[in-house]
């Protein structure tokens, strides 16, 4: 009975739940029917209640697609105020869509139902009604009718419409030109980054000039012998002197870690140049040479004269003395008169001058007793030389009273900041490195001597940085080594040639011609740290002539192109006098196609650093080229690269897209990724040097102030664009230079303030020829995809691709984010565009500017 009951009550369960559950579902049939047909009713409440209302709607909505992308396409134009109105319609095998435009829809109805145009396929069944609201927006409206063949009566159910806003930006419209374009060649100077060291085989264009004409090139050396002394522990340079030999005259600093020996005579004088850049005696000797001379005061020699010597002349903008000097000048003669060599007299009018540490100058007479001593103290010095770069006596105690005392937040000091190289010739400890030319012909006892040149800057085939295999050692004393190498020709003979040291190896290649490859040459470079410049990549001149004599009837020698004023007025002119230009000396070029030139760390190293100091080209044998950019690259595989490889063609392109400052590197331009707004406004001028703006963060240039440099690089933001564009404002600043490239996400307008370029002082040789005629102007260089915002709601803004653009008749400064600058470049006034230069006709454009809306989405706004 039990279990009875138990099953009855199991039955009577189910059926109760059955019971709920036919209850609850019929809740939500109930429920759902309900929703269903109140979206029914809606619909039928929204597009009409009829079938043909029904069809209207949809008809209405493909009208409005059409009308949107007609309208991006610029093809249908907009009220001033009121309603315009448009027809869409297809003709029976045309495949594009026509366009009727009308001031009312009577008109729009009349021309639907005018039966000569009963054929036409009138797109979505309505006409097109476009308002223009008070609030400047616009109302569009698709005009359906209820009888889809009659266009008469007041059915309307079928109307949709949108609402939107219209922008209006300023876009280029570009056509091919004729016409060619050049700019201005502006080169990191190599001067500031390698020094002619010691017996370093001297300015090797110079060198490639004679060997040209067959005249040899032994004589060019910067030093004629060395004297030694402290069992050769002491090493004593012995520079040539002028009437002699080639004079020490270059655009890099010269630089003399040993004491310097003069032996200036009546018709032979020694004289040192450095243009625009430094000359540092960094010598410190103490013995019996310069004891017997002199006397026992006469200690930590940097530099002194032989005895009973005649004057040394020194040329430069910055002189640094690490030493005591000492002279013995014959009657009527200076120790050292010292005069400024450079490009900016007009505005630095003196010297700078840097003891490293307290120095006394001193003065002998043959009798071995000193006449007279003038002390400077540690710091750095401005001498004045007047209007008229007057040379002074550097011994003389009128110059040392005249001597004004500065430090590095003077004017005068940061003229000179961007080339003082001192700091990077000592360690942390202010000890001077441990610097060594590529030749040495004498090297202090202890050391291990650095031979991979021979004294004639060719490259040496007995040295420990050749052999005819594969090395497997080497010279282990120059792991500490920081080398400086300057060859004067490429070699030919076949092997391996590996130049070494632990420190940095410092690569300058410096010729009329290009660094060639003739022959089936292993080259490689290992290193912690290594340097390249390969140039000129000017067209620098040299002029030569060995037969124009001077006062003392000696001839003189060459002179390059960076020297303002030549021997005589007649040098130039004289028809003796040949006129050499380096043409493609910074390509490194690949003949023998088994040849290689590679970077690698050094040995057993894993990593290293190659800084690139200025653009060079490397050219393979199999005609193909790239470029490598001036920049510091740290990631350079493991294994090195060789550059004639596509591997490091690969590596190049893609990370070659900076440029290194090197001539301002000491301003703090750019501070924590953004623009530094609080660099001093005596600091701006650098009229003689590189300006190098790269801010991720982007931010505000100083406000109306100038920015002057010979060129000024601008990379702002990260490359981000629309809503993630990294923003910099002009802030009223003007970027004055002979060059200004500029690559931003976006430079923006505020509060009126602009961004003013001025580049007009190169117009001689960035050039634009339209149609075989020269144009005036300036010219602009954009480096990658930018745009400039106005905050102009009749046209906000314009974005720039890369290119070089030339604006014709500008020839002062001219305001990038002035919508009225960019408006006035009409079909008449064009300015003009290269996407490279010399690329081919195809890449170069004339341009003019027009206002362009920018595209409506009606997505999801319609009602």
């Amino acid at each position: 009975m039990k279990k009875l009951h138990t099953k009855k009550r199991r039955i009577n369960s189910k059926k109760g739940i059955s019971m709920v559950l036919a209850i609850a579902l019929a809740a939500v049939l109930f429920l759902s029917t309900t929703t269903f047909l109140s979206i029914a009713m809606l619909q039928q409440k929204e597009t009409g209640t009829t079938m043909n209302s029904r069809q209207a709607y949809v008809s209405a909505k493909s009208a409005l697609d059409i009308a949107e992308e007609l309208l991006n396409d610029g093809k249908l134009s907009l009220p001033d105020s009121g309603s315009l109105y448009y027809v869409f319609y297809y003709i029976e095998g045309d495949p594009e869509v026509h366009v009727e435009k009308f001031n009312s829809s009577e008109l729009a109805l009349k021309w639907i139902n005018d039966p000569a145009h009963a054929s036409y396929t009138i797109i979505g069944n309505a006409y097109i009604k476009i308002t223009k609201n008070a609030d400047g927006s616009y109302t569009m409206t698709a005009v359906g009718k209820e009888n889809k063949y009659d266009y008469s009566g007041d059915g309307n159910t079928g109307d949709l419409s949108t609402k939107f806003d219209v922008k209006y930006n300023l876009v280029e419209k570009e056509e091919t030109a004729n016409l060619t374009m050049k700019q201005k060649s502006i080169t990191t100077p190599t001067g500031n980054k390698f020094l002619m060291l010691g017996d370093q085989a001297s300015f090797s264009l110079l060198r490639s000039v004679r060997k040209t004409l067959n005249e040899g090139d032994t004589t060019f050396r910067t030093l004629q012998d060395y004297d030694t002394d402290n069992d050769n522990k002491s090493i004593i340079y012995i520079p040539k002197n002028e009437a002699g030999n080639t004079p020490l005259t270059t655009c890099f600093p010269l630089v003399f870690d040993k004491a310097v020996k003069s032996t200036s005579n009546g018709s032979s004088r020694l004289k040192f140049t450095a243009y625009d850049s430094g000359i540092y005696f960094l010598g410190n000797y103490t013995g019996s040479k310069v004891k017997s001379d002199y006397n026992s005061e006469a200690v930590d020699i940097s530099f002194y004269t032989n005895s009973d010597a005649y004057g040394t002349a020194l040329e430069c903008k910055y002189l640094v003395i690490g030493g005591n000097m000492v002279c013995r000048p014959a009657a009527g003669e200076s120790g050292i008169t010292l005069k400024y060599s450079g490009s900016s007299y007009n505005t630095d009018k003196g010297v700078v001058i840097y003891f490293t540490k307290d120095c006394k100058l001193m003065t002998y007479s043959n009798d071995h007793s000193k006449i007279k001593e003038v002390e400077y103290k540690k710091g750095y010095y401005y001498i004045s030389l007047g209007d008229n770069n007057t040379a002074v006596d550097l011994f003389s105690e009128s110059t040392k009273a005249s001597a004004k005392k500065i430090d590095t937040d003077s004017k005068e000091y940061k003229r000179v900041s961007s080339i003082d190289m001192y700091s990077s010739l000592v360690d942390t400890k202010g000890k001077l490195k441990n610097i060594h030319s590529a030749f040495e012909g004498k090297w202090e006892k202890g050391t291990e001597q650095v031979d991979i040149l021979d004294s004639d800057g060719k490259f040496s085939t007995s040295s420990n940085s050749y052999s005819n295999t594969p090395r497997t050692t080497f010279t282990k004393g120059w792991k500490d080594y920081y080398i400086y190498c300057s060859p004067s020709e490429m070699p030919t003979a076949s092997g391996y040639y590996d130049m070494y040291s632990g420190k940095e190896f410092n690569y300058l290649w410096y010729n009329i011609k290009p660094m060639e490859f003739n022959g089936n040459i292993d080259m490689s470079i290992h290193s912690s740290n290594i340097t390249l410049s390969i140039g000129p990549d000017e067209k620098e001149t040299v002029y030569y002539n060995n037969k124009i004599k001077n006062s003392n009837g000696n001839t003189y020698f060459p002179y390059s192109f960076n020297q303002t004023i030549l021997p005589t007025s007649d040098f130039a002119t004289d028809s003796n006098t040949q006129k050499f230009t380096a043409e493609g000396s910074n390509i490194i070029k690949q003949i023998n196609s088994s040849a290689s030139f590679s970077v690698k760390p050094y040995w057993n190293e894993k990593s290293f650093t190659l800084k690139v100091v200025n653009d060079f080209i490397v050219e393979m044998s199999d005609g193909t080229s790239y470029t490598i950019k001036a920049d510091d690259y740290t990631d350079i595989p493991e294994t090195g690269l060789n550059l004639f490889s596509n591997d490091a063609k690969k590596y190049f392109e893609d990370h070659s897209t900076s440029r290194v400052d090197s001539n301002s590197s000491s301003i703090k331009w750019v501070e924590d990724n953004a623009i530094n707004t609080s660099v001093d406004s005596s600091n701006l001028d650098q009229s003689s040097s590189v300006i190098n703006f790269k801010a991720t963060c982007g931010g505000t240039l100083k406000e109306d102030s100038t920015y002057k440099g010979r060129a000024i690089y601008c990379d702002f933001g990260n490359g981000s664009s629309g809503k993630d564009a990294i923003v910099t404002y002009g802030n009223n600043a003007t970027l004055k230079a002979d060059v200004v490239s500029i690559g931003a996400d976006l430079l923006e307008i505020k509060d009126g303030k602009g961004l003013k370029i001025n580049t007009y002082s190169a117009h001689n040789e960035s050039t634009c020829v339209v149609d075989g005629n020269p144009i005036d102007g300036s010219m602009l260089q954009i480096t990658r995809k930018t745009t400039l915002k106005f905050n102009d709601d009749n046209a906000n803004s314009i974005t720039l691709s890369p290119g070089y653009y030339f604006f014709p008749g500008i020839t002062g400064d001219f305001d990038i984010l002035s919508k009225a600058f960019w408006e006035k470049w009409s079909s008449s006034n064009p300015y003009y565009k290269a996407e490279k230069l010399g690329d081919g006709t195809k890449a170069y454009k004339k341009v003019t500017v027009t206002t362009k809306m920018d595209p409506v989405d009606f997505e999801g706004k319609y009602f």
